[in-house]
């Protein structure tokens, strides 16, 4: 229960909460959307941006409260899918249905513009195909009028191009979003694509977009909305008339700061960040890095064997995962993250007094160290730094933060991964696009604070792992596996290893055939181990000395388990419902 309600069912989870399917005491279905860390003051906001729209175009407020600590907002139950799911489901729309949707989702546009609201995330999946028409939701990052310069807000295959060069994000962004959105109904995809958000963000910003099949004067509307400059596109009230065959002359979007300076686009051209595209953010623009005095060393990390048996079940809420723990595991679940399909992405860190998760914003790739002092966290505030990649170190003993650079840009330093001791962070280099070559790596010390950048001659796009040996770095490609030294240079090559899943102690573990794991010397490249691998698992690493991680996907449910060097499962790590499965990550290390 909620507030009174009865929970039936999870509708979905993100960064700021999760949304339930309830019965109110008068027995009505509505939604409960409950805040789980975060904002409170933001979160109630929404309930109010809400309150201030026709409630004919989205879903209606009918109570907001606090039960068990947690603030709630209970509206309308929208019965229909998502936009972004019926896309998913049944393909691209056309014809009247096409219009249909057009028209209904200008409608409710213009009426959250006359209530002096920007929107600043449409998109499909804030779209609920209702059976009255479509309704516009989550207002959560909604604010009346146009922000400010000082953030960037939205979802990145559906922003403006003023948004990202530090112009105000407004009424006119949401023209943008709206026409980005007609787009991807019609076509199946947004007009300037997908991918790493840096090259959606380069064909916002250089491209025209691709509008596909459509047509006629939608086509021409929906130019219209995805022109450039903000002070071109028609309003939302212009645009509807538009659509209802009104001749009218063109009314542009108030362009509210005319004066304000623009960020130079030009670095934008070659800006890489490897995150996921789909997620609505809202970014701090960095300012310079804060002075810190550098920490003490590292102290040594043990890492005990896990457990032959779970003792503990812990939930993670907003995933629907069960974690199946023993006090006694070396490793356990230190970070994870979520990107479902909800349109949020949020990056989650474990506090290790208590065990419970933590959030640590949108569009964030978190990694703890071996022993649980370092936090690493590759931000989406790296879009907004112009010259630079970095990375975010937290020190836990101390509670300081820095921000580390990385890599001059147009680089990228992505797929962390930490030293066995804790006291490195490595992370490969490559460029802008999903297939983009590798160039290199760069090393991270968290105690000093400082980056080291190496450039490798190499082919392919496969990443760096840590070496078999103290100092040495691994990459397969092509079922050759070599080894470097920290400074770049090859210390040896090993043909005929088959896909390199990991390596430790001297030793590497490998797809040698179809349907085994082979445990190689990584000296000699000598078979040391081989033992099958069940129908259906994928292996992910070694956990300790005489275990290796695998996932199990059915059509309903997956599984994380562990598996012996015989290939024999010991026992479950994690379960959940697999439709969360491609949508998240969960990280296990050292205590």
């Amino acid at each position: 229960m909620i507030g009174g309600h009865r929970v039936v069912r999870q509708l979905g989870s993100g960064g700021q909460g999760v949304v339930y399917l309830a019965e109110s005491p008068m027995g009505e279905r509505v939604a409960v959307k409950v805040l789980r860390g975060g904002d409170v003051g933001a979160f109630l906001a929404e309930s109010e941006m809400v309150r201030r729209v026709r409630t004919f175009c989205t879903a209606q407020v009918l109570e907001t409260g606090v039960a068990d600590g947690s603030p709630y907002i209970v509206s309308e139950y929208v019965d229909g899918p998502s936009l972004a799911v019926a896309l998913a489901d049944r393909g691209p729309l056309g014809g009247a249905e096409l219009g249909r949707l057009a028209i209904g989702t200008m409608t409710a546009l213009a009426a959250i513009h006359r209530a002096g609201v920007a929107h600043r995330d449409f998109k499909p999946a804030n779209v609920l195909l209702g059976r009255d028409g479509p309704r516009v939701i989550d207002f959560g990052i909604a604010q009346l009028g146009d922000s400010t310069a000082d953030e960037v807000v939205g979802t990145p295959p559906y922003m403006a191009p003023e948004q990202f060069r530090g112009g105000p994000a407004g009424r006119a962004a949401d023209l943008f979003a709206w026409g980005s959105t007609i787009v991807c109904a019609a076509t199946g995809r947004p007009p300037f694509g997908t991918g790493p958000v840096p090259a959606v963000v380069h064909r916002i910003l250089t491209r025209e977009p691709d509008l596909g099949t459509l047509d006629g004067d939608l086509r021409e509307l929906v130019a219209a909305c995805l022109d450039k400059d903000p002070a071109a596109r028609p309003t939302a009230q212009a645009a509807l008339m538009r659509l209802l065959g009104e001749q009218t002359s063109p009314v542009r979007a108030p362009n509210r700061e005319p004066g304000r300076p623009r960020r130079s686009r030009a670095w934008w051209v070659a800006v890489p960040v490897a995150l996921g595209v789909t997620a609505a953010v809202v970014l701090t623009r960095p300012g310079p890095p804060a002075a810190v005095p550098p920490p003490a060393a590292p102290a040594v990390v043990v890492v005990r064997p896990m457990a032959a048996t779970s003792t503990v079940d812990v939930e993670i809420e907003t995933l629907g995962v069960t974690l199946h723990e023993n006090p006694a595991d070396g490793l356990w679940a230190s970070s994870y993250e979520d990107s479902q399909g909800s349109g949020e992405s949020s990056g989650y860190v474990r506090d290790p007094a208590t065990g419970s998760f933590m959030s640590v914003g949108a569009m964030a790739e978190p990694l703890v160290s071996p022993g649980g002092r370092f936090v690493a966290v590759l931000s989406g505030a790296r879009l907004l730094a112009a010259d630079f990649d970095f990375v975010l170190l937290t020190d836990r003993t101390t509670g300081t933060t820095r921000e580390i650079r990385t890599v001059a840009r147009p680089a990228l330093a992505r797929r962390p991964g930490w030293s066995a001791d804790g006291t490195r962070l490595m992370m490969t280099v490559s460029g802008l696009e999903d297939d983009s070559p590798v160039t290199g790596f760069v090393l991270v010390d968290p105690v000093t604070g400082t980056a080291e950048a190496r450039d490798v001659a190499v082919r392919g796009r496969e990443g760096f792992f840590w070496g078999p040996e103290d100092g040495t770095l691994a990459r397969e490609t092509g079922g050759t596996t070599t080894v470097y030294s920290l400074t770049g240079e090859v210390v040896r090559e090993l043909k005929g290893t088959g896909d390199l899943h990991a390596t430790r102690d001297g030793l590497l573990l490998t797809g040698c055939a179809e349907g085994r794991l082979c445990v190689l010397d990584a000296v000699t490249g000598a078979e040391r181990r081989r033992f099958p691998l069940a129908k259906g698992l994928s292996v992910g690493g070694w956990l300790d000395d005489d275990h290796v991680m695998a996932t199990r996907r059915g059509e309903d449910r997956f599984e994380v388990v562990l598996l012996n060097l015989k290939g024999k499962q010991t026992r479950v790590l994690a379960e959940g419902p697999d439709r969360v499965f491609p949508d998240m990550r969960i990280y296990w290390t050292p205590r």
